[in-house]
């Protein structure tokens, strides 16, 4: 049994394909770095030449790209994608997601229900694995173990949103109004309200004030022609992008005041100032560890992944850290609270528990090790390709 990989360099890429290797299958791995998701003629005659050369039973990726689902609907082969990003950045998606080809595995409930009620019935609902047998075998050394010590660590990015700018080219109305419609879902867990008020009415609203102002600005009356738009998913995506940013500095700012913070990340913030800053971690070998040495992990999802569990928080757990992590429905449905994990569902709240918890180290001890349990025999990568095999290939 062959498959064909594409591989992008993504982090899950090595206990994935561990994973099909226990199943029996020969496999082909091959790289790109893409010009553009969806143009980008020298990987079209490359990766066509691939599957010119061999007969592969599907051909596999870690997200989904529309380029490779073309390919492999010209050449009749089925392609299988697993997506730990949401949403997924692919401009135009809908314009391939439905090639017959295609069986399309996302890890976030509401995401796939949103493509469902499109129509797409070849997108289907699968949680994300971690590779408990993997983060098992590594080891801490005391020099390690010092490094890696801290209270509280987050491994993560802060988030570079173009919030400022997409509301700087709004009218006074229309940024007081998303101002408040962000300053409602800064305090709300487990709902994403956003799209539900990102209307399409709302949105020509925005778009024609955009036009308006600039039209004034320049002194020019003409049909607006060039001038800058926004859709509802960029501005959606770019509202989330500033709330998160704003929840991990308060949070990372907060406890920092009064415990040792440590901050793995590529972004160093002067907010941030009692904060540990320390780089960017291999995830394979490094990030592991970081888990595995810290009171508390702490995962603050971004806020427009509406209700499923992030890598992060199933690595936190698969390393048998103790996982603290906002309110995310999926996570609250298959983890048990104050058992397995905890949750909080306000800045208050976090703060109370991360307090208790570091406080508490025999209770921090018995919740990891619960946790960890649950994730190797129900998150295993084995079982995740088991089901995405079974939905594919029946």
């Amino acid at each position: 049994m062959n498959i064909l990989i594409f591989e992008w360099g993504s982090y899950t890429h090595k206990d994935v394909v561990d994973a099909f290797k226990r199943k029996g299958y020969k496999i082909r791995i091959v790289t790109h770095r893409f010009k553009d998701k969806n143009v980008d003629n020298d990987f079209v005659k490359e990766f066509n030449g691939y599957l010119d050369e061999g007969e592969y039973e599907f051909v596999y990726s870690t997200n989904f790209f529309p380029l490779v689902a073309r390919s492999c609907n010209e050449h009749s082969v089925r392609y299988i994608s697993w997506s730990y990003d949401a949403p997924l950045d692919v401009p135009d998606i809908e314009r391939t997601l439905g090639l017959p080809c295609n069986y399309a595995f996302m890890y976030d409930r509401e995401q796939v229900n949103d493509y469902r009620k499109l129509g797409f019935d070849n997108v289907f609902h699968l949680p994300l694995a971690v590779n408990t047998r993997r983060l098992d075998s590594i080891y801490l050394s005391a020099a390690e173990r010092k490094k890696y010590r801290a209270q509280f660590s987050f491994v993560g990015n802060l988030y570079d949103s173009m919030m400022p700018d997409i509301r700087s080219v709004m009218d006074e109305y229309h940024q007081g109004y998303i101002d408040a419609v962000m300053k409602a879902q800064s305090k709300i867990y487990g709902y994403y309200l956003i799209d539900d008020v990102l209307t399409d009415g709302l949105i020509g609203e925005i778009n024609e004030g955009i036009r308006k102002r600039s039209m004034e600005c320049r002194g020019e009356q003409d049909n607006g022609t060039g001038v800058f738009r926004i859709n509802r998913p960029a501005l959606s995506y770019a509202m989330a992008a500033q709330i998160t940013r704003e929840d991990r500095l308060l949070a990372l700012k907060l406890l920092s005041n009064h415990y040792e913070v440590k901050l793995y990340s590529g972004e160093k913030n002067d907010l941030l100032d009692k904060v540990t800053y320390m780089g960017t971690v291999d995830y394979d070998s490094e990030m592991p560890k970081v888990f595995k040495a810290s009171n508390v992990n702490l995962n603050m999802t971004l806020r427009c992944i509406r209700s499923g569990i992030p890598q992060r928080a199933l690595d936190i757990m698969g390393a048998g850290g103790f996982l603290l992590s906002n309110y995310q429905p999926e996570l609250a449905e298959n983890f048990i609270d104050g058992e397995e994990m905890v949750m909080y569902e306000s800045i208050e709240d976090m703060y109370a528990k991360a307090s208790y918890y570091n406080a508490n180290p025999e209770l921090r001890t018995e919740i990891a090790g619960r946790g960890h349990e649950r994730a190797a025999v129900e998150y295993s990568y084995d079982s995740r390709i088991d089901a995405m095999l079974s939905a594919s290939l029946s």
